[in-house]
């Protein structure tokens, strides 16, 4: 079951760099494809919280927070981890950073409801 954890994560973390990377920067998605896959460290999943933490790393050294809160919300959203003891930590940070944007989403529409409409542009006469 490790293995098929481990695989399931890269299979996210790879998609998402495709996704935000691929096209926009390739210098940073060959990086971000070299340090998943230097000597499988994302895909032999260990049952450790340091495995986790590497994940956090990864993503706080590759994603913006918007960018972080998608891939956190695709990998809290699976089962299989969400019961898992090591996952406990990553899944705190995770809701933390799916929360933050939230609230920056709230305080943006909010103050483009506020903001009031552009008066019309008048000629002098």
């Amino acid at each position: 079951m490790s293995t098929a954890l481990g695989v399931m994560v890269v299979e996210i973390l790879e998609s998402a760099g495709q996704h935000h990377l691929g096209d926009a920067m390739p210098g940073a998605y060959a990086a971000f494809l070299h340090q998943i896959g230097g000597a499988d460290t994302f895909r032999a999943y260990d049952d450790n919280a340091t495995y986790w933490e590497r994940v956090q790393a990864l993503l706080d050294s590759f994603f913006s927070s918007a960018e972080r809160a998608e891939v956190c919300a695709r990998l809290i959203g699976q089962p299989e981890l969400r019961a898992r003891p090591e996952f406990q930590g990553f899944l705190a940070h995770a809701l933390a950073e799916r929360r933050m944007q939230e609230l920056i989403a709230g305080a943006m529409f909010a103050i483009s409801a506020k903001r009031p409409a552009a008066a019309p542009l008048r000629r002098p006469r």
